[in-house]
């Protein structure tokens, strides 16, 4: 029997309950994971092994296989692996779940490429190279990797054939399949008409910025937009809404844009800056109230010890500009006269100075707001 298996994991689940019958079938057999394995023929000792742990569903495929050598009702099988499998869903989309629609009420991407995902669930969840081959066998054409992005949702089916193909090996009743295809057309059409309103906009956008009578930014247009937002091109420039590959001005580290996102503010600061300025302000608070630090910048101790309950809430990066929100407890903040400005400036220009020796590419002055901390 090989040595002896782990103990199953989250007893009382469905998926230990699926592990557990697997197992008692095996057991009774007196079989070896090797011997199963020989015995399936189509899948390893170490899948077989891995579909009985209890750490994961198994592909349906995967448990019926492992029943039937075992001598196990395929039936019940069947219905513990879907009981795990729903189980399974339940927790991996907790967090973003949303209903999914029947196939006429579907409108848009996420409706249809739910709803094939949840097709491909009730179907077993057969394996990629699975479906690429009952395709194939069917007379249909999906590759495993357009079952992957479908299954994924990274797209949906690129023609109503690979469409047919994909519903087919997922095992959906052909009655079924007309009105699958009518969602299909449905989603693609809705989704072109929401492509030509988005360049409709882009277009106006980008003649607005022109401001010529193309109607086009000229690459000297981008260069200058792209100089303003602390970027410089890396690569020449081939159109409003196309890929641009840009290197930030202050740390050099490069990265892919679009100009309509810079322009229409979808483009965040230099994520290496970012990074870069969060670890100096922390290096700079926690410096000032270490070994009496506000010595050295001419801040009287009574304020500095206001001060030292306060926080750095965030740190944001624009160009050579840095600004910091400090939050403030409500008793410090009314008492260091936060709230009017009077008993900031010497902390902010403490602050510059220290942020200025620990940061060289702030070359301009660095912004402090204060925010009171509620409990």
């Amino acid at each position: 029997m090989g040595r002896p298996e782990r103990a199953v994991p989250w007893p009382g689940t469905a998926r230990a309950a699926l592990a557990e019958f697997l197992r008692e079938g095996r057991a009774r057999k007196s079989l070896s994971y090797a011997d199963l394995a020989q015995r399936t023929s189509a899948y390893s000792a170490a899948t077989l092994r891995r579909a009985a742990s209890g750490r994961s569903v198994p592909g349906r495929q995967v448990a019926r296989a492992y029943a039937m050598v075992c001598g196990l009702d395929v039936d019940a099988t069947d219905r513990l692996w879907r009981e795990a499998r729903r189980e399974e869903r339940r927790e991996q989309h907790s967090a973003d779940h949303r209903s999914i629609p029947k196939p006429r009420m579907m409108r848009d991407l996420a409706d249809l490429g739910a709803g094939l995902a949840d097709v491909h669930e009730r179907g077993g969840a057969p394996s990629r190279r699975d479906m690429e081959r009952r395709a194939k066998a069917a007379g249909g054409k999906l590759s495993s990797s357009a079952a992957q992005r479908i299954v994924t949702r990274q797209q949906i089916p690129s023609s109503r054939e690979q469409l047919v193909a994909f519903l087919q090996v997922c095992e959906v009743p052909e009655n079924d399949h007309p009105e699958w295809v009518q969602a299909w057309t449905r989603v693609r059409r809705h989704h072109a008409a929401e492509l030509s309103a988005s360049k409709l906009v882009l277009d106006r956008q980008e003649a607005q910025v022109a401001g010529s009578p193309s109607g086009r930014v000229t690459a000297e247009q981008a260069a200058q937009l792209l100089s303003v937002a602390g970027y410089a091109a890396a690569e020449r420039y081939r159109g409003y809404v196309e890929p641009w590959t840009v290197r930030c001005q202050l740390c050099t580290a490069v990265k892919r844009i679009r100009l309509a996102d810079l322009v229409g503010g979808r483009i965040k600061q230099c994520t290496q800056c970012h990074i870069r300025a969060e670890h100096a302000v922390s290096e700079v608070w926690a410096a000032l109230f270490e070994q009496r630090g506000w010595v050295e910048y001419g801040m009287p101790a009574a304020e500095a010890e206001l001060f030292r309950h306060c926080r750095v809430a965030s740190v944001e990066r624009q160009q050579s500009r840095l600004h910091i929100t400090v939050e403030a407890p409500s008793h410090i903040f009314a008492m260091a006269g936060l709230q009017s400005g009077a008993g900031a400036d010497a902390w902010e220009s403490l602050i510059t100075k220290a942020v200025h020796e620990r940061l060289d590419t702030v070359t301009e002055v660095v912004y402090v707001t204060y925010t009171e901390q509620l409990n």
